[in-house]
């Protein structure tokens, strides 16, 4: 891909999958075809996955960083958080997703809008990653539901019939004022039967360092995590026409604690000290992923025919100790005779697990005189049990109380959603240099939702559990695209795009429906307007991309909470409309055979431009006002040099740059969630290394100047402190790298 590794940076936009070089060039798949990456006419960013390692990327948050205009917010912790793209996103109470993950061809995000989507963060090992690809902008015709903002795709290595090959890394990261950690990774590559048969083979373990102190139970680096997984991905390719691919993948991660520091109420004071809080008990979280494909593609001799079927499943789980938020109602609750003694505990246990079975079929044709063109159907069956609950525990053992007062709060959700969609994208040549693309797809998907809520504290304030009979919705959606390319010369590329993509609405999922109320929530859409230029000079060492949008947000699902008959609950609404503006920039240079410096800018100005009344009182939010939790400036930049220490070895000196603007908490009139300014950030990073053989050993020095920022941030209340979410601190890592 690039000399350091770093990334292949364009602009590019409906599908994507990178790769080769051709005498220079980077080859994409881009619409889900191979083309030339400066040709593809929209906005991407591809990062080189066996370059990553190099980088010291471990996570969906690093890489993140790499990358302008896609954003990580949540705790920390592995496997959790809301990951979005150009700022669409709203806020805390976002339920749903609008940026979708894809393992491979293998969608990973829920779709519906009861289906957890905005709290899990896919965070696979990227331990045999062929490379990562980042779609910017609505992907609604080839991708489907919930890309508003885009698409994110993780891609493996592909079993090699050709030759045999393996790999091994270890690692030792050892954190300033922190733990000490591990990783190991090994790969092969087995051909079974040359040129035919093959199987690649992938194992993984990884002990990552804790730095967070909890001084409630005296334990420290409680945010120690491990995770551990396997790959097996069989190749058969019978024929010059036919190939088949199986994989299988599964990964556990447990994490100990939270990346969190309890700071005085509103403010970045630390309460007992940096990187430390407090809690009865270290809040553990865990994340599963099962997942099995099959994929098969058949050159019909004017194009190929893809086929892919996969099943899923992931969870979820998560700890978090809540007793001082419900202090006083568990003291209203003793008081009224209930058992709770004084060294009563409040946890909140959350639990999201996901099965999904998804198949794709589609045609991908050759250029057929002045056309070519793609068509498909897709299908997706996606089951969720969510299991919410608040329970008082023992604090001396962290035991449930007894039956029946043990569960304050319950709110199980189950949600099933299916969605049938048939695409199709065309383009016609008006020159060879000159062509027009438009695309279209049809959804129609229905859901059914279940809600009930009990446990004490409706007993006894509400008079019994409430339930919410079983709601059924259903929608017909139509998604669109159209772009327009100019390529005046072979190193040229100018291009305008015009995409729409939708969010499934569903069933209300209010206990209790106020007077006025949608019973039935609508998509809500985007249309986002975009202008890009790509562009080689110097004989290809010098690249740079750049693309400029407009995005229109309308029916913004946006919850609040209302009172009805004396029951406070979540109320969703299309209840506003936004607008985005913003432009991503990205240059590469590579002066000499041995140098490559690559930087990248991205700003993002997303804003509320209308909203309900009703909505506003409870968020805080009015027209005019920015969209929180995104940061408007992104940057970073790499160098990277080799050079020659004699005997056939090779030394490595190279550096990163990451900084990150300031963002706002919330929206600047929100009562129970206080508007807060945290500020920007910059990390630096230093690596070293030689390279003789095949074999590589490599320093890294990360957040060198120990840079405290906060990735999030919980204001808190009165008696509740604030909760500030760390990036990992000054680091250092011995890497040993080997290829057979």
């Amino acid at each position: 891909m690039t000399a350091s590794g770093v990334a292949a940076q364009s602009t590019d936009g409906q599908a994507v999958a990178a790769t080769a070089q051709d005498e220079g060039e980077i080859v994409v798949t881009a619409s889900k075809r191979e083309e030339k990456l400066r040709d593809v006419p929209s906005a991407i960013t591809v990062l080189d996955g066996d370059a990553l390692a190099d980088l010291g990327v471990r996570s969906v948050r690093d890489y993140a960083s790499l990358t302008p205009g896609l954003t990580i917010q949540g705790d920390g912790t592995p496997g959790s958080g809301k990951v979005f793209i150009r700022g669409l996103q709203t806020g805390a109470l976002q339920q749903s997703a609008t940026t979708v993950y894809y393992l491979d061809d293998v969608p990973f995000t829920a779709s519906s809008a009861n289906g957890g989507g905005a709290f899990i963060a896919p965070d696979p090992e990227l331990a045999d990653l062929d490379r990562i690809e980042v779609l910017k902008g609505p992907q609604g015709t080839l991708y489907g539901a919930s890309s508003l903002g885009g698409v994110v795709r993780l891609i493996s290595k592909r079993p090699d019939a050709s030759r045999y090959s393996a790999s091994a890394r270890a690692e030792v990261t050892a954190i300033d004022g922190g733990g000490v950690g591990y990783l190991v990774n090994l790969n092969a590559n087995l051909p079974l039967v040359r040129d035919t048969l093959a199987v690649r083979a992938t194992g993984f373990y990884r002990r990552a360092p804790g730095f967070i102190d909890n001084v409630g139970t005296g334990a420290t680096d409680v945010n120690e995590s491990v995770s551990k997984g396997a790959r097996l991905a069989l190749g058969w390719t019978p024929n010059d026409r036919l190939s088949i691919d199986l994989v299988g993948q599964l990964q556990d991660t447990d994490t100990h604690g939270p990346t969190l520091q309890d700071n005085v109420t509103g403010s970045f004071t630390p309460l007992y000290g940096e990187r430390k809080y407090s809690a009865y008990f270290n809040a553990p979280s865990s994340v599963r992923y099962r997942l099995a494909s099959i994929t098969g593609r058949y050159d019909m001799g004017i194009g190929d025919l893809i086929a892919t079927a996969a099943y899923l499943e992931s969870k979820l789980s998560t700890d978090t100790d809540i007793t001082t938020a419900y202090a006083g109602t568990v003291g209203v609750l003793a008081s009224l005779g209930l058992p709770y003694p004084a060294n009563t505990g409040v946890v909140s246990e959350s639990r999201i697990p996901q099965k999904k079975t998804t198949a794709e079929i589609r045609f991908v044709s050759d250029r057929l005189g002045p056309v070519e063109f793609i068509a498909g159907g897709f299908f997706t069956h996606e089951s969720v049990d969510l299991d919410s609950d608040v329970v008082a525990r023992s604090i001396p053992d962290n035991l449930p109380l007894a039956d029946p007062v043990a569960t304050l709060i319950s709110a199980p959700i189950t949600d099933r959603y299916r969605e049938v969609s048939a695409f199709g994208n065309l383009t016609y040549y008006l020159a060879d240099n000159l062509d027009v693309t438009g695309g279209l797809r049809f959804a129609h998907y229905e859901e059914d939702f279940t809600l009930g809520y009990s446990g004490t504290v409706y007993t006894i304030f509400y008079g019994g559990p409430v339930s919410i009979p079983e709601l059924h919705a259903k929608k017909d959606h139509l998604a669109y695209l159209a772009t327009l390319r100019w390529r005046p010369t072979d190193r040229l590329s100018v291009f305008l795009r015009a995409a729409n993509s939708f969010r499934p609405g569903g069933p209300q999922p209010a206990a209790v429906v106020p007077p006025g109320a949608q019973s039935q929530i609508n998509p809500d859409t985007v249309w986002n307007y975009e202008a890009g230029v790509k562009a080689d000079f110097l004989d290809g060492r010098l690249s740079v991309q750049a693309s400029a949008y407009r995005i229109d947000w309308k029916d913004i699902q946006l919850y609040s909470y209302v009172t009805v008959a004396g029951l406070r609950q979540i109320v969703l609404a299309n209840a506003g409309g936004a607008k985005v503006d913003g432009f991503e920039f990205a240059v590469q240079a590579r002066p000499t055979d041995k140098t490559t410096l690559s930087a990248n800018l991205g700003y993002t100005n997303p804003r509320i431009t209308q909203i309900e009344q009703g909505v506003s009182d409870y968020i805080g939010a009015y027209a005019g006002d920015t969209i929180p939790q995104t940061p408007k400036w992104t940057a970073s930049a790499t160098a990277d040099h080799m050079f020659d220490l004699g005997g056939g070895v090779q030394g490595q000196l190279g550096g990163t740059l990451r900084y990150q603007s300031h963002m706002f908490t919330s929206y600047p009139r929100s009562i129970i969630n206080p508007n807060v300014r945290v500020p920007g950030y910059t990390t630096v990073d230093l690596r070293a290394g030689v390279n003789f053989g095949g074999y590589q050993v490599q320093l890294r020095a990360e957040n060198l100047f120990d840079q405290g920022g906060i990735i999030n941030y919980n204001p808190g209340s009165p008696g509740v402190p604030a909760g500030a979410n760390l990036i990992r601190p000054r680091s250092f890592t011995l890497a040993l790298s080997a290829r057979f």
